[in-house]
């Protein structure tokens, strides 16, 4: 993802990069509900909360490792996908997931989530905020997080599968890990790993053109992708 600061106005672009830690925080909030409700999680999320389970650190400690480790492929693969939108996804989903994880856990008696009533009623709001804020912070254009940048990455440099082939493929290849570590598994994994990446791209892709109006262009005149 080309990040075009040239076009942007100072002010503009501060109120992007708060837009982009608020979408996080509240990408993070959605998370910590979903990992306690035993419907599953995103394929990323997944992956993590079942390594960081064996690990003596949290979810978020353990998310922030794993996201340096892919820094370091995307920085030598394609630099132009970071940015500060990388940055603060990193730090402030998985610490966020973990802050309000804490205080789910410290109000909210483990019993609560025990009926199917109670589960579908918090897990498909928390699934729509958690899209609604990813597409948000994809659509601020201010960087990919590395585990997102990855299948994007691949997607470039083949052409005998699709973007959203080598996405579902990702996905999926991260869900089974998490799986086979231990995190819950549920619908919400199976709808996840099969359709959550193309469909977030297309809430950002709708957000920004909502918000900025550039009719599925950046500001700069380069064509938005279809893809986070």
């Amino acid at each position: 993802m080309c990040i075009q600061l040239t076009h942007v106005q100072p002010a503009h672009l501060l109120t992007r990069m708060r837009t982009v830690v608020l979408a996080n925080i509240v990408a993070g909030f959605s998370t910590a509900w979903l990992l306690r409700l035993g419907l599953g999680a995103d394929p990323c999320s997944t992956m993590n909360s079942g390594i960081a389970s064996h690990l003596p650190i949290s979810f978020g400690t353990w998310s922030l490792i794993l996201n340096l480790l892919l820094l370091i492929v995307v920085f030598r693969a394609d630099r132009r996908q970071l940015g500060f939108g990388t940055v603060s996804n990193m730090v402030f989903v998985g610490y966020s997931a973990d802050f309000f994880g804490w205080l789910i856990d410290r109000s909210v008696p483990a019993t609560f989530f025990d009926s199917w009533e109670t589960k579908l009623a918090i897990g498909i709001p928390a699934l729509a905020i958690f899209i609604l804020a990813a597409g948000v912070y994809i659509a601020m254009d201010l960087g990919t997080s590395p585990y997102d940048a990855i299948p994007a990455i691949i997607a470039k440099r083949q052409s005998s599968m699709s973007y959203r082939t080598v996405r579902t493929l990702w996905d999926v290849t991260a869900l089974a890990i998490g799986v086979l570590a231990g995190a819950s598994f549920g619908p919400v994994s199976v709808i996840c790993a099969f359709t959550l990446g193309p469909v977030i791209a297309w809430v950002g892709k709708t957000v920004r053109e909502r918000l900025f109006q550039t009719g599925g262009r950046r500001r700069g005149g380069t064509p938005v992708p279809a893809h986070a």
